[in-house]
C-alpha cells in the first residue's frame, strides 16, 4: 500500500510524520502514539502478531465450521434430526452472542492480550470435552460453552493487532490476518476427511463408545490451545497501556518493538523517550478514573459513547452489516457441508434437478426411511468442496490483501455484498451440481469477507477506550442472526427454497446500499 493511502483500519491522524521532524529534535511535548509506533518500525513484530491474530481467527472458525462436518457424521450416534443440528450447531454462536458483551468490556478494562490467552484456554477446554456429549442437551451445552470462550479471540484480535501495526499497514495487516480464516476452513475438511475415513470405535460404557467424529473435538480445538501458549509470551497493547494512563509500560512494549524489528540488542537508536496524549486516550483516562458504583456501573458507562451521536448511527449500519454478513457465513456456511452431502447425493432421477429441488425432495421422503436406516456417511464430494471453500477464501483474502489501498473501501464492501447477492439469487436457476457449489462457495466467501471489512470499519470509527467493546457488539448483533440462521435456514429452505435465498439476497443489497452512509476516511 503506498503510504499516503488512507487507512480502512484506523483513521490517519493530521500530524506530521517521523520523517518530517528533523533529524536529532524531538517534539517538545513527546511523540505522539502512531509517531512513536512508525519510530518503532514494521518487521518481524508484525508479521508474527499477525498470524497469532489470524491463528485466534482461525479458532473461532474451527469451532464453527469444524461442527458443519461433525453433525452429519454424529447424527446417528446422538440421535439428531435436522432441527436438532440446526441448533446445536448454532449453539457456538448463540454463545459468542451472550458474552460478547463483556469480553469487549474486560478486554478495554483488563487488557487484549491477559483476555486473549485465557480465552483461548477456555476454548480449548470446553472444545475438547465436547467428544464427551451423549446426546442433544449435553452437545448443546457444551458447545454453548464453547461459544461462550470463543467470543474473545473472534473480535479482541482485531483491536490487538491493529493497535501493533503502523497506520499506513494496518488495513493490509489485517486482511492478511484473515486469510486464516481460510486456512481454518481447509484444516477442518482436511483433518475431517482423514479422521472420519477410519472406521474403529472404542467401547468405554453400554451407552457410550468412542468413535472417530469424537476425536475430531479434540484436533479442531488443538489451534485454538496453541495459540493460547503463544499469548502468553506476547506483550499487552501499548495502545491500550496509553489509554490506562501507563505510559512507561507502553514506551517499554515500543522499544522492544524497535530492538525486534531492527535486529538490535539495545534501544538506544529509538528516539521516542515521552509519550504525548492523544484526546481519545485523555477522555479514556478520564473515564477509567472514574470506578465507583462497581461493575455493572462501570460496563454501562463503558457503552454510553457508543449509543451516543454521532456513533450511534455507525453502530447500527455496522450492525446491519454484521447480521448480513455472519447470516450467510455463518449460517448457510453452517448447512453448506450438508447441503452439498445431498446434492452429490442424488440418485439417477434427480440428474438435471435445481439444488431447491432436491432439498425439498429429500424432506418429502418417507420418515420411516429415516427412522429404519440412518445414513451418517459424509461423501468425499462434502470434503472437497469444503476445502475448495476455504482455498477460495484464502486466495480471495491474499488477493484483497495485495491490493488493498487501491480501491476505496466502501468500493470494496459494496462489490463483496452484490456478489454474494448476485451468487444467491443465480443459485434459484442453476442445475449442475458443480456450478451449485461453486457459487455456494463464492456467495459465503464473499459475504465472509464482509465480516473483516465490517470489523476494520468499527476499528476505525471508534476510539481506544471503546474499541473492543464497540468490535464485541456488532459481532454479537452479527452472531445473534448467525444463530437464527443456523438454527431455522434448513427448515425454511425445506419449506420455501428460493425464497429463503431471495431473503438473504435481498439483506446483503441493503448491506450495500447503507455502506455509504459510513464517514469518510
Amino acid at each position: 500500500m503506498a503510504p499516503s493511502a488512507v487507512s480502512m483500519v484506523f483513521t490517519v491522524e493530521s500530524v506530521k510524520s517521523p520523517d518530517a521532524l528533523e533529524k536529532g529534535r524531538k517534539p517538545p511535548d513527546g511523540h505522539s502514539f502512531d509517531e512513536a509506533l512508525e519510530l518503532a518500525g514494521f518487521g518481524r513484530v508484525q508479521i508474527v502478531l499477525s498470524i497469532l491474530a489470524g491463528l485466534g481467527m482461525m479458532a473461532s472458525i474451527n469451532e464453527a465450521m469444524g461442527m458443519s462436518i461433525i453433525l452429519p457424521a454424529s447424527q446417528c450416534d446422538l440421535d439428531l434430526d435436522a432441527g436438532e443440528k440446526g441448533i446445536v450447531g448454532g449453539a457456538v454462536f448463540l454463545g459468542t452472542m451472550f458474552s460478547s458483551y463483556f469480553w469487549g468490556y474486560l478486554a478495554d478494562t483488563r487488557g487484549r492480550q491477559l483476555i486473549l490467552k485465557y480465552a483461548l484456554f477456555a476454548t480449548s477446554f470446553f472444545g475438547a470435552i465436547s467428544c464427551l456429549a451423549t446426546g442433544f442437551v449435553s452437545l448443546l451445552v457444551l458447545r454453548f460453552l464453547t461459544g461462550v470462550c470463543v467470543a474473545a479471540p473472534a473480535s479482541t484480535v482485531y483491536a490487538y493487532l491493529g493497535e501493533f501495526t503502523t497506520p499506513s499497514r494496518r488495513s493490509q495487516m489485517l486482511s492478511f490476518a484473515s486469510v486464516w480464516g481460510g486456512v481454518g476452513i481447509v484444516y477442518v475438511s482436511l483433518v475431517g476427511w482423514w479422521i472420519l475415513s477410519y472406521d474403529w470405535a472404542f467401547v468405554i460404557t453400554d451407552s457410550f463408545e468412542f468413535k472417530p467424529w469424537r476425536l475430531l473435538f479434540i484436533i479442531n480445538t488443538l489451534p485454538a490451545l496453541l495459540n493460547g501458549i503463544a499469548f502468553c509470551f506476547c506483550p499487552e497493547s501499548p495502545k491500550f497501556l496509553v489509554s490506562q494512563g501507563r505510559n512507561e509500560e507502553a514506551l517499554e512494549v515500543l522499544k522492544m518493538v524497535y530492538k525486534l524489528n531492527k535486529g538490535t540488542d539495545t534501544a538506544d537508536g529509538y528516539e521516542v523517550q515521552k509519550l504525548r496524549l492523544d484526546p481519545e486516550d485523555a477522555i479514556a483516562r478520564e473515564q477509567n478514573g472514574d470506578k465507583s458504583g462497581g461493575l455493572l456501573k462501570s460496563m454501562i458507562q463503558q457503552t454510553i459513547p457508543i449509543v451516543k451521536l454521532p456513533y450511534l448511527v455507525y453502530f447500527i449500519i455496522c450492525c446491519v452489516h454484521n447480521i448480513g454478513a455472519f447470516a450467510i457465513y455463518g449460517g448457510l456456511g453452517l448447512w453448506f457441508p450438508d447441503i452439498m452431502n445431498q446434492v452429490f447425493s442424488q440418485d439417477a432421477s434427480d440428474e438435471g434437478k435445481k439444488v431447491c429441488a432436491i432439498l425439498q425432495r429429500n424432506e418429502t421422503l418417507p420418515i420411516v426411511t429415516e427412522v429404519t436406516l440412518c445414513d451418517d456417511e459424509v461423501k468425499i464430494e462434502t470434503f472437497l468442496y469444503t476445502l475448495l471453500l476455504g482455498v477460495i477464501g484464502c486466495i480471495y483474502a491474499l488477493i484483497t490483501s495485495a491490493v488493498l489501498g487501491k480501491f476505496d473501501q466502501k468500493v470494496m464492501m459494496v462489490f463483496n455484498c452484490i456478489v454474494a447477492g448476485i451468487c444467491g439469487i443465480a443459485l434459484q436457476f442453476i442445475a449442475n451440481s458443480y456450478a451449485v457449489a461453486i457459487l455456494f462457495c463464492l456467495e459465503i466467501v464473499f459475504a465472509g469477507y464482509c465480516v473483516l471489512l465490517v470489523n476494520a470499519n468499527v476499528v476505525a470509527i471508534f476510539p481506544t477506550n471503546v474499541r473492543a467493546m464497540a468490535v464485541a457488539l456488532t459481532n454479537m448483533i452479527g452472531r445473534l442472526s448467525c444463530f437464527v440462521a443456523s438454527a431455522v435456514i434448513g427448515l425454511l429452505m425445506l419449506q420455501n427454497c428460493p425464497v429463503t435465498f431471495y431473503m438473504l439476497s435481498g439483506l446483503l443489497f441493503l448491506c450495500a446500499g447503507l455502506t455509504f452512509l459510513l464517514p469518510k476516511k
